[in-house]
């Protein structure tokens, strides 16, 4: 498996780096660590002079010098990458590269993030490869037992093969979670079962089926569930209104305290 981690050397990216690292090591993959930023000047035009502009790009070469030594230091044993550029379209780039990115996100902190979503949610509604979100409130701790929740669509039946994966690899129990409102449990566990039946027999010993019947919201009977039985990890689709505010998946990756992997 081979993992991308975008960072910002935030406190919440330094806990998705141990978590990816955690995975390259479960999964027997390879990591690299990325870090995108802009140029602080745009042209030599604001500069006064010749010997000011010789001052600021020493300066900018110094910094990136800096920035490369931070970034080799999160792991000497990772590929690192240092870009110039806006960092969405830059972390896109090399995702395509990649099987898996592991973000750290801050959660919503301004209206702007409320209205366009935060950089983590950008690149998931954009990218078509699987995505991890941490949190640095998420507790980290051996993936023994995955909850993968689903709407008995596409993208969450990808991420069951995903968390399947996983789960082999760790030894751990696997959930299959459907959330409905009360009274449709009988016709969502067949449907559910039949997901399960695509795996081989002793595969299908692995995975538990819950349907959850809830007056509660969606995501806030996934995040209860997650807490009640101590899940060590959370698994959804992406959801087709990841870039609305009030989204199930949104909601989900602004209050979970474990990591969260969307699928597309």
């Amino acid at each position: 498996m081979r993992i991308l981690h975008p960072t910002d050397f935030s406190p919440a990216s330094y806990k998705a780096l141990e978590f990816a690292q955690h995975l390259r090591g479960l999964m027997g993959g390879s990591l690299t660590i990325l870090h995108a930023y802009e140029p602080r000047y745009a042209s030599p035009a604001q500069f006064f002079s010749r010997e000011n502009e010789q001052i600021f790009q020493q300066a900018d070469l110094e910094w990136q010098r800096a920035l490369e030594q931070q970034l080799r230091g999160l792991d000497p044993s990772a590929q690192t990458i240092l870009e110039t550029g806006k960092p969405i379209p830059c972390i896109l780039h090399h995702a395509a590269e990649h099987d898996l990115l592991v973000m750290g996100t801050h959660g919503e902190d301004s209206l702007k993030d409320r209205l366009i979503g935060t950089t983590t949610e950008r690149v998931i509604a954009q990218t078509e490869k699987p995505v991890v979100v941490v949190s640095r409130d998420t507790a980290l701790r051996r993936l023994s037992h995955l909850v993968v929740a689903t709407a008995l669509a596409d993208p969450s039946e990808r991420a069951l093969g995903l968390a399947y994966e996983i789960a082999t690899r760790s030894d751990g129990s696997l959930t299959l979670l459907h959330v409905v409102e009360p009274g449709a449990v009988d016709a969502d566990q067949a449907r559910l079962h039949a997901l399960v039946s695509y795996f081989p027999g002793e595969a299908r010993e692995r995975i538990q089926v819950v349907v959850l019947p809830s007056s509660s919201p969606a995501d806030e009977a996934l995040l209860d569930y997650v807490t009640r039985n101590t899940a060590s990890a959370l698994f959804m689709g992406r959801s087709r209104g990841s870039r609305i505010f009030g989204s199930v998946t949104r909601n989900v990756l602004n209050r979970a305290r474990v990591p969260v992997f969307v699928h597309p």
